[in-house]
């Protein structure tokens, strides 16, 4: 019987990557939430052979933010994992952003997407478009370009040189005075919601090191915002996938940009109340 099932004050552990042994920079405002909430835990690094991670009454992912360098590795690792939040059928869709198609399917307005496996005779769009990896994530190989920027084909060839699949879509004007609206979900409730400004610029090529310059403010979504944020969840737990945690990145319209439902920043520090309202959800989940 476990902690959780038992009485006792559950036992979790935070998985995070090597690179992150303190979790992100908002590690202290969970940890603090979580011993307020009563829950025992532990940051762990996903690869560490020693840790028996079938000894917490729950596994839930934070920072493991070297996954889509070795992405098989991680997924075998999470598939290991008794009790992980969220799941591993939800990392194994999650981490490669062919979802955007299979939610575009279920009636979800996604940003167009087109997906290049093979960039023989690919041409760049006529307008100004983005150029990014199915496996990525912190905008990492990713770039806009105007208008028929040869630049792009280069870009698109190294990628599927690689082995990736890269995705191709519109670049949405209005991104840089609305930035994007990223809206929060804990246990299928709404927490918070956040305006993160612009990465990419076109023409500026690929640039790894924009995230951590990227701006990241309080905001209050739309009604149309959190609507849509609402039916994509609605969706995914129609497909049976329950989920601890979602964080879904809109863009002007609105539209969705992002299903971020293994690792994302949760922007606690963005919201009164919002790092007590995720510690409350993971102590009900490792009760449960």
């Amino acid at each position: 019987m476990t902690s959780g099932t038992s009485g006792l004050a559950p036992h979790v552990a935070l998985a995070t990557s090597a690179a992150f042994p303190e979790l992100d920079p908002e590690g202290p405002l969970l940890t603090a939430a979580l011993e307020r909430a009563g829950v025992q835990h532990e940051v762990r690094v996903w690869d560490d052979p020693d840790v028996d991670w079938g000894s917490y009454d729950l596994v839930v992912l934070r920072s493991t933010w070297d996954y889509w360098e070795r992405r098989e590795e991680f997924l075998a690792w999470s598939r290991s994992v008794p009790r992980l939040a969220n799941s591993a059928d939800v990392v194994g869709w999650n981490t490669d952003k062919h979802y955007l198609g299979r939610l575009a399917a279920a009636g979800v307005p996604v940003v167009p997407t087109t997906y290049v496996d093979d960039a023989t005779g690919w041409h760049p769009p006529s307008g100004r478009f983005v150029v990014k990896p199915t496996v990525s994530a912190g905008a990492r190989d990713s770039a806009a370009y105007q208008a028929g920027d040869r630049a792009a084909a280069a870009h698109v060839e190294s990628l599927v040189a690689r082995g990736a699949v890269a995705m191709v879509q519109p670049y949405v004007s209005e991104v840089d005075t609305a930035g994007e609206t990223a809206v929060l979900l804990f246990d299928g409730v709404v927490s918070h919601g956040a305006r993160k400004g612009r990465l990419l610029v076109p023409g500026h090529g690929v640039d790894d090191t924009l995230p951590g310059r990227q701006v990241i403010r309080p905001r209050e979504p739309s009604r149309d915002e959190l609507d849509l944020a609402r039916a994509v969840h609605d969706v995914v737990t129609g497909w049976g996938h329950e989920l601890l945690y979602a964080r879904v990145d809109l863009l002007p319209g609105p539209v969705l940009l992002e299903l971020e439902v293994t690792e994302p920043s949760l922007m606690l520090a963005h919201s009164p109340g919002a790092a007590d309202r995720f510690a409350a959800a993971v102590s009900r989940w490792a009760r449960r």
